[in-house]
């Protein structure tokens, strides 16, 4: 990935995660990034092998979909092991507890968060269950989000530290048949809208493929590929079953919800 291809914020982040990777080793104390979301860590990843550093990320579980970027070459804790690297990242969690018929979704947690004036970028993950949630942060800001007592107009309860069974994330799965696999078709598939839409919407810059926002309606994707659509969901093309008697590809994709 050429930082000639990244736009502004990107080319920032870059030069930025450069910067860690110099920093750590100048004061041989670890440092690490805010959270990143998937195309960042990308980037970091790529900004850290120009300085020859071998970055860890962790997002406060396996799994994670939000990682913080940590730096540990030539510093006090090189030589200790992943699981004690980990307990060094600024990262903490707060289990947020409501009533179950309340139906709180991650967009209703997302919102009441950032109304408190927190910016995304402290946010990691947040896994919701039928009745509680579990919310990933810098640790600069766990005190501000154990301090909630609402999400919207449903009342909660916090607790620092994950509590509860980590929820896994949730998602559909469905099947659709296709003309091809270019992005337009794809996009008009898992969001159920017309070709004309959803050209419409990849040349006005609302659609990312495999987190970079892509303006070719024709670009053709390969299984595993993310979907971003905005205001219709992220999608992966799971599977890409094969052709139907009548010519057409059948595809499997996950929605998540």
């Amino acid at each position: 990935m050429s930082s000639e291809l990244l736009n502004d914020d990107e080319r920032f982040l870059y030069a930025h995660i450069s910067d860690l990777a110099a920093i750590s080793r100048k004061t041989g104390v670890p440092r690490f990034s805010r959270f990143l979301n998937e195309r960042e860590t990308a980037i970091a990843l790529n900004a850290a092998r120009t300085e020859n550093a071998n970055p860890l990320f962790f997002g406060g579980y396996d799994s994670a979909s939000r990682n913080v970027c940590g730096f540990f070459d030539g510093t006090y804790a090189e030589n200790l092991t992943t699981d004690e690297k980990y307990e060094m990242f600024p990262i903490k969690a707060v289990t947020v507890t409501f009533r179950s018929y309340d139906r709180l979704t991650h967009r209703d947690f997302l919102g009441a968060i950032l109304s408190t004036g927190l910016e995304r970028s402290v946010l990691g993950d947040i896994a919701v269950a039928d009745d509680y949630a579990v919310v990933f942060c810098l640790d600069t800001a766990v005190d501000i989000i154990d301090g909630l007592t609402k999400i919207g107009n449903v009342g909660v309860k916090t607790q620092q530290g994950i509590m509860r069974e980590l929820p896994e994330a949730k998602y559909e799965t469905f099947d659709r048949t296709v003309t091809s696999l270019r992005l337009d078709r794809l996009v008009g598939a898992c969001a159920n809208i017309s070709c004309n839409r959803s050209a419409s919407l990849i040349k006005s810059g609302q659609v990312s493929a495999d987190f970079s926002v892509c303006l070719n309606v024709s670009c053709i994707l390969k299984e595993n590929s993310v979907i971003s659509v905005r205001r219709y969901g992220r999608f992966r093309l799971m599977k890409v079953v094969g052709e139907t008697k009548k010519g057409k590809i059948h595809v499997v994709f996950k929605k998540y919800v």
